[in-house]
C-alpha cells in the first residue's frame, strides 16, 4: 500500500517566492526548511497522541519528521513517518495499526492527524515564514560600514 501524499497550496506564494528568490536560495532554502519543520510538528505531535501506545511506547516514539533531500530539485519535501532505527522496528508494523489486519481492527492515528492539524501546520509554516523573510529582509536593509 502507498503512503499517503498531502499537498498544501499557500496564498500569496507568488509574491513570497519573488521575495526569496531576491534574498538568495541559501535563504529560502533555509526559510523553507525550517517553515517545513515548524508545519510537521503539529502533525507530529497529534500522531504521537493518537496513536494507541502497548507496553513499550516504541511505535509513539518512533513518529518523526524528517526532511527529504533530492538532489538538484528545488522542491522542499519533509516526510512525517516513522524511525526505522528505532528500538523493535516499529515501521515495519505501523501500517497494520493504522488500516487493521484480518484478526485486529483498524486505530487510525496518521491520517486522523493530518487530516486534523492540516490548517495548524499551514499556519505554523507561515509564520516560520514571515519571520524569516522578515528577519532577512532586517539583514539587508542594515547600511554596511
Amino acid at each position: 500500500m502507498m503512503p499517503g501524499v498531502v499537498n498544501f497550496q499557500i496564498r500569496g506564494a507568488k509574491e513570497m517566492e519573488a521575495l526569496l528568490k531576491q534574498l538568495g536560495p541559501q535563504v529560502a532554502a533555509r526559510v523553507g526548511d525550517q517553515a517545513l519543520r515548524a508545519g510537521a510538528k503539529p502533525i507530529v505531535d497529534e500522531a504521537k497522541r493518537l496513536v494507541p501506545v502497548g507496553r513499550t511506547g516504541n511505535l509513539r516514539d518512533s513518529i518523526i519528521a524528517q526532511k527529504q533531500r533530492r538532489a538538484g530539485d528545488d522542491e522542499r519535501v519533509i516526510l512525517i513517518g516513522f524511525d526505522k532505527d528505532a528500538p523493535g522496528s516499529p515501521s515495519s508494523r505501523a501500517h497494520l495499526t493504522e488500516f487493521g489486519t484480518a484478526h485486529s481492527a483498524a486505530k487510525p492515528f496518521m491520517r486522523p492527524a493530518m487530516d486534523s492539524q492540516a490548517q495548524n501546520a499551514l499556519d505554523e509554516m507561515g509564520k516560520v515564514i514571515a519571520r524569516g523573510l522578515a528577519r532577512e529582509a532586517r539583514k539587508l536593509a542594515k547600511p554596511t560600514r
